[in-house]
């Protein structure tokens, strides 16, 4: 869910705990984040429009970056200063931190620094009785200006604070919309996931009319905010699971989520910066993820069209033969064409085929001509068919780089490509970066067979070159994907466990997501990586081959003997 009205009261209540504390640095590590340093405590503000969020946070080494003007005007007038108060307006998405400080001159002052958490409109401001002294994120529009010098005017909640008014306020203005925008509309500090939790409380239908409100409905809803209540004022905040990664927070136990891993947290602060911390990294991870597919996409898309000029002049030249016939056909008949002009007709006397050739003043030069074009295109024709496979192989390389950072699940594997990408030049890098930590490859066990799957091309060739003799290996058949080996370690695996590796072998691959795709395997003895090929490219023989459902290792239904 999102940092609602409702977790944002959780951590503004919980933030009073800094009260009296004075502020000793503000420090600003991205555009969107400031930390605001006390005696004993921190203070995280995101600004970032798709996890803004405040929290406490663990004292923590800032870079060196260079802050922004607003971040040197916060420093002037906060630095020092003590921390008066902390506020929540309403159940609203507004934090007020107040501070007191004395310039240098003697002077009180008494500022209001204001935090707005809403989303891609996200912001704070530093006022001063009532003025805005400057703000993050300058906005002038038809509906509201937040400029230095302006009045602060507060943007209006209109809505109804469950915890301090009676929901029964609501049935006076009824609409004719679905119930959950009705009530999203009217509670104020709910998002979509609190409604959702609200309506799955009342065991009511989501889509009905709010204009259609029957008193037995109504009687569940306020039943339903009663009981979100009760659990709401338990202390701290729930984080929910899914793959051991946290999915879901949220200031209250939730039924929605319940068939989800939950954990509870007594500091809301502790829970946020648990879930932020991983979406922030996956958020990272998977622009990092897009970064380097755009570099190979666009490289992918380079030795296409290149590979494509090479065939159309590969084609254009591969009649250098003709030129030959032709020059040998006018020096053979020199003595029938030496005073004629424009167009002439030869027969080949191996074939009885006729020729047309173009005549000069002096055939015996333009007989030379055609000597030369031949050697040229036959040496242009050469150069050309070694080219062509050398593209080829190279845009084989690609395509699995490419697959393997479509499939890569971590930064420690997308880490590894990089690296891989650097060292085969495909990315630039003025110095070179230290050599990295090998990271182990996906491993399952099934019906006592150990499975290792390969996250890179890297690991590809680490699977081949450390596997014994006799461990099977498998791969999509002519198709970009992991390298998968079976460890037989003196056993022989039954059917049913070469075809799950063969399913896994496919699940790793571009095949991934359709019906049935062929997989090649054979003892990894008849595996075997050409001097000077690509990372991940081998060649393989005696194979045999299995069409099989794809699988990941996520997916363990179906098979028995995991």
């Amino acid at each position: 869910m999102p940092f609602d009205g409702l977790m944002m009261k959780k951590v503004t209540d919980e933030m009073k705990k800094v009260v009296g504390q004075f502020l000793k640095q503000i420090y600003q590590p991205t555009s969107v984040d400031y930390f605001f340093l006390f005696q004993n405590h921190t203070l995280r503000i995101s600004l970032n429009p798709s996890m803004s969020h405040l929290s406490i946070v663990e004292k923590e080494k800032f870079g060196s970056k260079m802050p922004s003007s607003f971040t040197m005007f916060l420093r002037k007038k906060l630095k020092g200063a003590r921390l008066e108060e902390v506020e929540q307006r309403g159940l609203d998405r507004v934090a007020i931190f107040r501070f007191h400080k004395m310039d240098e001159i003697g002077k009180e002052h008494d500022y209001e620094l204001i935090v707005e958490i809403m989303g891609k409109f996200s912001n704070m401001l530093l006022v001063e009785n009532g003025k805005i002294l400057d703000v993050h994120r300058r906005i002038s529009t038809r509906k509201r200006e937040l400029l230095p010098g302006r009045e602060y005017v507060p943007y209006p909640s209109g809505k109804i604070n469950i915890l301090e008014e009676d929901i029964e306020t609501i049935l006076k203005e009824l609409e004719d919309i679905p119930i959950d925008k009705f009530l999203l509309k009217k509670l104020e500090g709910f998002s979509n996931f609190s409604i959702s939790e609200l309506l799955a409380r009342a065991g009511v239908d989501f889509t009905f009319s709010a204009s259609n409100m029957t008193q037995p409905r109504f009687e569940k809803i306020k039943k339903a905010v009663e009981s979100l209540k009760k659990d709401y004022f338990m202390v701290g905040a729930f984080v929910y699971f899914r793959n051991e990664h946290p999915c879901e927070i949220t200031p209250f136990p939730s039924l929605i989520l319940s068939h989800l891993a939950e954990k509870h947290f007594s500091s809301p602060s502790e829970a946020i910066n648990l879930f932020y911390k991983w979406k922030e990294g996956k958020s990272a991870f998977e622009q990092k993820k897009k970064e380097l597919e755009k570099i190979v996409v666009t490289r992918i898309e380079e030795f296409e069209n290149l590979k494509g000029k090479l065939l159309k002049e590969l084609k254009e030249s591969e009649d250098f033969e003709k030129y030959k016939k032709m020059g040998d056909l006018m020096i053979y008949s020199l003595h029938e064409i030496k005073d004629k002009k424009g167009e002439a007709v030869l027969v080949d006397w191996e074939t009885g085929e006729k020729i047309r050739v173009v005549l000069d003043k002096d055939p015996s030069k333009k007989a030379q001509d055609y000597f030369e074009r031949y050697k040229k295109l036959k040496r242009k024709y050469e150069r050309l068919k070694s080219r062509v496979p050398e593209i080829e192989r190279e845009l084989e390389y690609l395509y699995q780089l490419w697959q393997t950072i479509v499939d890569s699940e971590d930064e420690e594997t997308l880490r590894e490509i990089e690296d891989e990408m650097i060292s085969e030049g495909i990315i630039k890098m003025k110095r070179k970066r230290k050599g990295t930590i090998g990271y182990k490859p996906r491993e399952t066990v099934f019906k006592g067979f150990k499975i290792l799957i390969g996250k890179n091309n890297r690991q590809n060739d680490s699977l081949v070159r450390n596997a014994s003799d006799d461990d099977l290996w498998f791969h999509a058949r002519e198709m970009p994907g992991a390298h998968v080996v079976l460890k037989v370690e003196g056993k022989t695996p039954d059917e049913e466990v070469i075809e799950y590796a063969a399913a896994l072998a496919a699940g790793y691959s571009r095949g991934k997501l359709s019906g049935n795709v062929p997989v090649d395997y054979t003892k990894i003895k008849y595996v075997s990586k050409p001097k000077g090929a690509k990372p991940g490219l081998v060649v393989y023989r005696n194979h045999k081959t299995l069409v099989v459902k794809p699988r990941r290792l996520e997916e363990n239904t179906g098979y028995g003997g995991l």
